[in-house]
């Protein structure tokens, strides 16, 4: 590969231009020409004695001015790249090195060195972050329309009478320009006359993408007139110069930065032109000059482009974007989920559903339902497939601003969707519904549908999409975003993610037993793989991996519930043969819903109550909590335990929405959901003689209604079955009775409750206990304990007269006389 010949010159001796030089004759990959900085005037010499195949730069470092005129004699000369040294260089779009290092220094040589020179050997030197789409014809002719206009005003500026242009002006030079002034334009000068057909030339034949300006152009519908003014407000970002000419057409050399009424008055009468662009409207409405808000600005104000919009004119494809009025409305990061679902059908769906955002048509495309995280794992990978821009709004963030902010802000949201050709995608699934933040959102929609860009929204809600729409046309994908199959192949990815190979079955059980989207599974993956065991067999994997869903599933359940671990197994309950049976038959229920249901099609019969309801019922004490434990952790699931006294409201309407959210926490979990004391909430319905009945008969049947919609097992407890109302019992689908315990359940609940080396009790002092003692589970459970206290404080292990006195306690509190235990046997 040739050497790249770097020639360094100073405009007078300079100590960093010695640094650059030495810097350079050092690198393996570039020769120095001359060996040393040499002054501008042997520029050319040294330039005639290399060869021009070879890659040339010249580095030329000093003042601006100096280097400005030396870099015009040698820009244009082929093959060769300018660099100026802490100052812009360049002809049309200029790159600053402010205090750049010697090393980037050098690697931005290599880089405008690089293979890319020869294709541009006629073309202006640039940064590499701007070669591509900053230049262009219409920015080229652009420029020196500008170029021309001003340098024609500028010439026609006068010095009569004593007064200085920018400093004072004479009264008599007023009066005379007043007496001299004429409707009638002056013709233009035959350069400016040149520049200007040059401008309608470029503007008739640009293409809508052929550069940054020319979209502008077209997206925003700019007339010639808007162009020139545009031109015209762009000119102090592209030249000094063009600012201190600004000064002195405004008469005031403070001042670097044109007005509108400058710009009028250099296109034609003024009054004119203001009515021209009033009328047209496009430069305010798009927000085109900074601090616009819709209307123009008035004629003495300063009239900067929006900087977001001049970045963008000059090739930053990112710049409408760093905006920091939107920047921060949008999710930086893509969504989750895409590399569980990444195969070759999926990509197909994907890129349908893209394209579908870019189809001309109707303005928004709905996608909702339940799975909307699966629509957003559809976006990402069809944006991944078809080498497209996602923009992701959060829809909450929007609904946070104020009136005023969200008029501006959608416009700019459009203007960088439309410019930048990007697909934009509004969140909405996770917006709380209200009036204020519905209102909020109608606006924001409204403003950016204004723009004529073309949106999706994700959302859970349909209905509530149509009604923030309200006119705008809609258009709404149809079906799920994800298939069954594909969901369950999802589950499997995620789950050899963590290390686990997960049957087609267990993927579906999984997926049935917790409700996560793929933002969830995928966390879960991440969260099991990071857990640490070291070496574990793959049962014991499936197992981390399950637990990982589970707490995943669990975040964010509200604190109307208290979330219980199963510790109790079906063994350890203590009851009838029959009543086993059926909490065995509740197991099976939950277990094969999905192949009655679905692939039997008995669901079809089913428009609600597809979920597993049961009442267990009983004194107090028998084992029904504990049921319910052991039923949940046969099915390897939690319980969701409602607090009465945190979800019963006495504001109105309070107590149905705290049941929603509870039943809500319980289905995406894929937790059972316990109702101890369930007839304190389920009494039987009063005669309504006030307003208190009547709006506790509502709570009870908005908690019918909403166990009849739940999917998944629901066990609520009672002592006092005859206090439920009639029509709650028809709907369950298992009613168990736990009856106080005979001689023999009372003793095996004895001997569960005293585990083997807590004690020195044999066969004969258990059959006396459950003699002796009758009591239901509950109470022995409370008496085991107590005595198992009594002895270890004794420093000895429990025996009959640790448990006499326990069980005395226990009697006592309830109100019941004690009992003589055969103690004195025992201790024989």
């Amino acid at each position: 590969m040739a050497r790249i010949h770097v020639v360094v010159a100073a405009t007078s001796p300079d100590i960093e231009a010695e640094g650059i030089a030495a810097a350079v004759g050092s690198s393996v990959d570039m020769a120095l020409v001359g060996g040393r900085a040499v002054p501008v005037a042997d520029i050319e010499a040294l330039l005639a004695a290399v060869p021009g195949d070879p890659p040339r730069v010249l580095v030329l470092v000093g003042p601006d001015d100096a280097t400005a005129f030396a870099e015009r004699r040698f820009l244009e000369r082929s093959g060769l790249v300018v660099i100026r040294v802490n100052v812009p260089f360049g002809h049309m779009v200029r790159t600053t090195f402010n205090d750049i290092g010697l090393q980037s220094l050098l690697d931005q040589i290599r880089v405008l060195a690089g293979p890319h020179v020869a294709a541009r050997a006629n073309e202006p030197a640039r940064g590499e972050a701007f070669a591509i789409r900053a230049d262009g014809p219409l920015l080229r002719a652009g420029i020196a329309w500008i170029h021309a206009t001003l340098r024609h005003a500028a010439a026609r500026v006068g010095g009569t009478h004593g007064d200085l242009p920018g400093l004072t002006v004479a009264p008599s030079r007023v009066i005379e320009q007043l007496d001299e002034r004429v409707i009638r334009a002056e013709p233009p000068a035959d350069a400016l006359l040149e520049a200007d057909e040059a401008l309608d030339r470029a503007l008739a034949q640009a293409g809508d993408r052929d550069e940054p300006l020319a979209t502008a152009v077209s997206t925003m519908a700019l007339s010639g007139l808007e162009l020139r003014v545009v031109l015209l407000a762009l000119a102090p970002e592209l030249d000094p110069h063009y600012q201190r000419c600004i000064g002195v057409l405004l008469d005031d050399l403070g001042r670097r930065v044109g007005t509108l009424g400058l710009c009028m008055g250099l296109l034609g009468e003024p009054l004119q032109v203001r009515f021209q662009l009033e009328a047209s409207g496009h430069l305010a409405r798009w927000r085109v000059f900074d601090g616009a808000t819709g209307l123009l600005p008035s004629a003495d104000e300063p009239l900067r482009l929006d900087p977001a919009l001049v970045g963008w004119i000059l090739g930053d494809d990112d710049a409408l974007l760093r905006d920091p009025r939107v920047q921060r409305l949008f999710r930086s990061a893509p969504w989750p989920g895409v590399d569980l679902i990444d195969t070759a059908a999926v990509r197909a769906r994907a890129a349908i559903v893209l394209r579908q955002l870019a189809t001309p048509g109707s303005q928004w495309l709905l996608l909702s339902g339940d799975d909307a995280a699966g629509w957003q794992a559809l976006l990402e990978l069809g944006a991944r497939t078809e080498h497209s821009t996602l923009l992701r709004l959060e829809g909450a963030r929007v609904a946070a601003l104020d009136a005023d902010a969200l008029e501006d802000v959608g416009i700019r949201i459009g203007r960088a969707t439309l410019l930048g050709d990007r697909s934009l995608v509004v969140d909405l699934r996770d917006v709380e519904a209200s009036t204020d933040i519905d209102d909020a959102l109608r606006r924001g929609l409204a403003s950016i549908g204004r723009t004529g860009c073309r949106a999706g929204l994700v959302s859970n809600d349909a209905p509530r999409l149509a009604r923030l729409l309200g006119a705008m046309p809609f258009d709404r994908m149809a079906g799920p975003p994800l298939s069954t199959q594909t969901q369950i192949a999802a589950w499997q990815e995620a789950a050899r993610g963590a290390g686990v190979a997960m049957s087609e079955e267990q993927a579906h059980h999984a997926m049935r037993r917790f409700a996560l989207s793929l933002a969830g599974i995928d966390d879960a993956s991440r969260l099991a793989a990071a857990t640490t065991g070291g070496e574990s067999t793959p049962e014991e994997r499936l197992d981390r991996f399950m637990s990982a869903c589970k707490q995943v599933a669990s975040e964010g359940i509200s604190r109307l519930a208290e979330r219980v671990e199963p510790v109790f197994c079906l063994d350890d309950v203590v009851l009838p043969p029959d009543r086993k049976e059926q909490l065995a038959e509740i197991v099976d229920n939950v277990l094969l819903s999905e192949r009655v249901l679905g692939d039997w099609a008995f669901g079809e019969q089913l428009p609600y109550g597809r979920g597993v309801t049961a009442l267990f019922h009983g004194p107090s004490g028998t084992g029904k909590t504990m049921a319910a434990l052991a039923v949940a952790r046969r099915l390897g699931i939690q319980i969701l335990r409602i607090d009465l006294s945190r979800v019963v409201s006495k504001y109105i309407g309070e107590t149905e929405k705290n049941i929603d959210r509870v039943f809500e926490d319980a289905q995406r979990s894929g937790s059972a959901l316990l109702i101890d004391e369930a007839d304190a909430l389920l009494g039987k319905r009063s005669e309504v003689k006030d307003a208190h009945d009547r709006y506790a008969n509502i709570e009870v049947a908005y908690l019918l209604q909403r166990m009849e919609a739940y999917e998944g097992l629901a066990i609520l407890t009672t002592n006092l079955r005859q206090n439920l109302d009639a029509a709650f019992l028809r709907r369950l689908r298992f009613v168990i009775d736990f009856p106080r315990p005979d001689a023999d359940a009372r003793e095996r609940i004895w001997r569960h409750c005293l585990p083997a080396r807590s004690h020195v009790l044999d066969d004969a002092a258990f059959r006396h206990l459950c003699r002796r003692v009758d009591l239901t589970g509950g109470h022995i459970r409370q008496i085991t304990l107590r005595a198992a206290f009594i002895a270890a404080a004794a420093d000895t292990k429990i025996d009959l007269s640790h448990i006499a006195r326990a069980t005395n306690a226990e009697l006592a509190k309830l109100g019941m006389p004690p009992v003589q235990l055969e103690t004195a046997r025992q201790a024989a």
